[in-house]
Parts: C-alpha cells; structure tokens; sequence
C-alpha cells in the first residue's frame, strides 16, 4: 500500500471474537493519530456496543503496529481560523469526553493492547480501560505539555488513578516519554507481552471479564468509578447495588452452577 493510500484511511474497525468486540484505529499513515473521522466512528462503535447483548467484552488496539499517538497535529493545523474561537475548542473537548466517559464508566469490560506509541489522548485511551496490556516496545507519554497545551480526554483524572498523583503530576508536567517498563512499575499498564503479542494477550484478559456476570460487572465498575474516593461514597454504592444483584437471575444462576458442579450461563438479568 502506498503514503497516498495510507493516508485515505482514517476510520475505527469493528471485528469479532465470538462475543468480544475488536476496535481498531485505522489512522496507520498518521499513526493512528484522532482524526475527526476516526474519533467520531470510534465513539457510534462505543455507543451501539454498549447497548449490544451479543458484546461481553471489548477489545481497543491500533493498526499497523502504533496504538494511537493522540490528537491528529496535522489536522489541527488544517483546521485554521475554523478552530480558533474558545466555544469550538470547548465542543471539540466534549467529543473526547463522551468517548472517555463510555469508556470508563460504561457498562461493558474493555480491554487495551498497545503496541507502539500512546502519547496524548492515545495515553488517555490506553489508561481509559479495565485492562490495559502493553508490548515491551510500547511507549507512553502525556506529551500535550510539550506543545503548549494543557492535558485532555480525561488524562488528569486516568493518569493519577493508576500511578497515584505524585507520579502522574511528574509525568504530566514534564510530558516526558515512558517505556513499558516504567509504565507496568508505576501501574499505569497490568500487563506486558512480547512485541506483536499485545492483541492475544488481551484476547485472554478479555476472555476472563467476559465470563463475570455482565450485571455484577457493570455495577462494579460503576462504584469503582465513581465511588472509591471516599468510605461513605463506598457505602453508598454497596447499597444502591448490592440489593439489586442479589435478586438478578445471574445471581441465582451463579449459585445453582456452583452446587451442580457445573458452568453457569449468564444473561445479564
């Protein structure tokens, strides 16, 4: 394929796995930058998958060997006068922030393989996740700083829940690059593979998640989204959430299994 070809294709992939979803950034000319085109289509995946029975996981990678270098620079400087005036940077930032917040708080296990770079929003989108695995050749970096820019998509918030925010501020305000080493010591990622291994081993984590009850799994990444900072937040969400999974017909199902010896079958309910 050629420079111009590459450069033709700017979308988001969806492919299947059985009932695990592949999202894949298709930007390999730009590697895998957030064109608007990709981020949008990224964004109608996310919404149709979360209201989609047949999903139980979802799986977020890149194309080409990149996972995503974040904002498209080119596209920033194509977009001119167009951008320029604080209300259309205030929307543009809201895009990012519907695709973070589905992410993050939605229902659905989602699982990140990152092979090649993640800096920028392409960080974000690699720490937006349940499970993120890393190749040993990845590298990390909030690199907004270094072009006059604050951190977006939620990087200030994804960045201090993994590392704490001693080392997410040092991160954040030097924008300097971290490899994957130092990204699985400061728990920004839980899981190395070998370079080109990223996607298979995120198969398997997603493996894993797709198996909990979609119910129980939903409700927990809620409370442990919105409610860990505090202990009565903690609370709280035990009892909105406990009472409504201890009635579930998944809840019933799980026990039944585990008196029969045998596997359960969920359905959410």
């Amino acid at each position: 394929m050629s420079d111009t070809q590459k450069q033709e294709v700017m979308e988001t992939t969806l492919s299947w796995e059985g009932d695990i979803a592949v999202l894949t950034i298709n930007n390999v000319a730009r590697r895998n930058a957030l064109s608007n085109p990709v981020r949008d289509q990224m964004r109608q995946h996310m919404a149709m998958l979360v209201g989609s029975k047949k999903c139980r996981a979802i799986v977020l990678t890149g194309a080409g060997g990149y996972f995503c270098a974040g904002g498209d620079i080119k596209s920033m400087k194509e977009r001119g006068a167009a951008g320029q005036d604080f209300m259309s940077r205030r929307m543009h930032l809201g895009v990012y922030h519907d695709l973070i917040r589905v992410l993050v708080d939605g229902p659905k296990p989602v699982v990140t393989a990152v092979e090649g770079p993640a800096f920028g929003a392409g960080l974000s989108l690699a720490l937006a996740s349940d499970f993120t695995v890393a190749a040993r050749t990845a590298r990390f970096g909030g690199a907004q700083i270094l072009r006059g820019l604050c951190p977006d998509a939620g990087l200030y918030y994804l960045l201090a829940a993994r590392t704490g925010p001693g080392r997410a501020r040092e991160l954040l305000l030097s924008g300097r690059e971290f490899k994957a080493e130092e990204a699985l010591k400061y728990g920004a990622v839980h899981e190395l593979a070998d370079a080109g291994q990223a996607m298979a081993a995120a198969l398997q984590a997603a493996e894993r998640f797709a198996a909990v009850p979609p119910l129980a799994f939903a409700l927990t990444k809620s409370a442990m989204t919105n409610s860990y900072h505090t202990l009565e937040a903690c609370f709280r969400a035990e009892q909105d959430y406990q009472p409504v999974v201890g009635l579930s017909k998944d809840h019933k199902e799980s026990v039944a299994a585990f008196l029969e010896k045998r596997k359960p079958a969920y359905t959410g309910e």
